[in-house]
């Protein structure tokens, strides 16, 4: 591994001038790169002053936020999937291989370590990352199980079982755990006795939902995109239900009355928080596109699975910039304090600024 201040197999091309207000404080401008093992495979995850992700051979690294110097680097055995979770002084990642391990913050120690049973098809797969709230860590594995276990002690404390495998992230939002399933089946579970409460579904599988403005966001495989207020359960944009036209396989983002999705034909779709309409569009010409997008300063950050990152207006969805890695862009970045931090399949992880 090692560190550098140059632009790994990249160039940053600004396309237009930023716009004038807010949206300017973000440059566009690589401050350092840190380069790991093997490929960037997590999501990014800012912590105090650590930047933190994991990559194909296992490993966890916890860089310096100003410099992306090492502060330590934690060895596992499987592909680390999803984005790592920080819950106070620990933090808390998932392994392709099933297995969920908690690190102390400061000094990558283990604290615990959780392997679920294997029983039945695909048990030991686990697709995505946990989620983490009322003392629990919530993961959701091929064997169509969701674990609660505890964030203290790595013991668990219960199991839902789902209709089928699953293969998307819980979330855990307002006292509720949500879950997507492959079967388009949307579940609200309580997470102290991990019952459904309520639900909805869709006519695919079911990314992992998000909560914003009391409502309850999910997008499908099917195109589709929906709304639930939480109070009462009542479904929104009912008689205009979304239909992007082609599968979506991100999260929503939402913030600034719109809502983002990415989909398996490189299309970042904007869609209205009101009403569900389609606002704009953008195509990326780069495949599926795997990474949630991330909102920030009026701008929305949009990987690839090319490689390339695509800032874009989240007004009107032009394109401001791009930053050309060497491989896939498959995890969520972080936006924090200004500052974007980007992992790649070509093991780059950089702050941009």
């Amino acid at each position: 591994m090692r560190v550098n201040r140059i632009l790994f197999a990249a160039a940053l091309a600004f396309l237009a001038a930023l716009p004038a207000g807010p949206a300017a404080a973000w440059r566009g401008e690589v401050g350092w790169t840190f380069r790991a093992d093997d490929g960037i495979s997590s999501g990014v995850a800012v912590a105090g002053n650590l930047v933190i992700a994991g990559d194909r051979l296992g490993k966890l690294y916890a860089v310096q936020k100003a410099s992306g110097v090492p502060a330590w680097v934690y060895t596992g055995t499987n592909t680390v999937v999803g984005t790592p979770s920080v819950m106070g002084d620990k933090v808390i990642f998932a392994q392709g291989n099933g297995a969920v391990t908690c690190l102390a913050l400061s000094t990558g120690a283990v604290v615990w370590q959780y392997l679920p049973p294997e029983e039945g098809y695909a048990a030991e797969t686990l697709a995505d990352g946990t989620a983490v709230g009322d003392g629990k860590v919530y993961l959701a594995k091929g064997d169509g199980k969701l674990y609660a276990i505890s964030a203290s002690n790595g013991r668990l404390v219960w199991t839902h079982t789902a209709d089928q495998e699953l293969r998307n992230a819980p979330a855990f939002e307002a006292g509720l755990v949500l879950l997507g399933e492959q079967n388009g089946r949307f579940s609200a579970i309580d997470p102290k006795t991990g019952k459904r409460i309520w639900g909805g579904g869709a006519g695919g599988a079911i990314n992992t939902p998000v909560m914003s403005g009391g409502s309850v966001f999910y997008s499908s495989w099917d195109g589709t995109v929906q709304r639930v207020r939480v109070k009462g359960v009542i479904p929104l944009w009912k008689d205009s239900k979304p239909n992007v036209g082609e599968p979506v396989t991100t999260p929503p983002t939402v913030g600034g009355g719109r809502v983002f999705v990415g989909t398996a034909n490189g299309k970042i779709v904007a869609l209205s928080e009101e009403n569900g309409a389609i606002l704009w569009q953008f195509e990326t010409n780069g495949g599926n596109v795997a990474a949630r997008p991330v909102l920030a300063e009026g701008l929305v950050f949009a990987g690839g699975g090319d490689g390339v990152l695509h800032v874009l207006d989240a007004s009107s969805g032009a394109e401001r910039a791009t930053l050309t890695t060497g491989e896939g862009i498959n995890g969520t970045p972080a936006f924090d304090g200004g500052v974007l931090y980007l992992g790649s399949g070509d093991g780059t992880l950089c702050a941009i600024y």
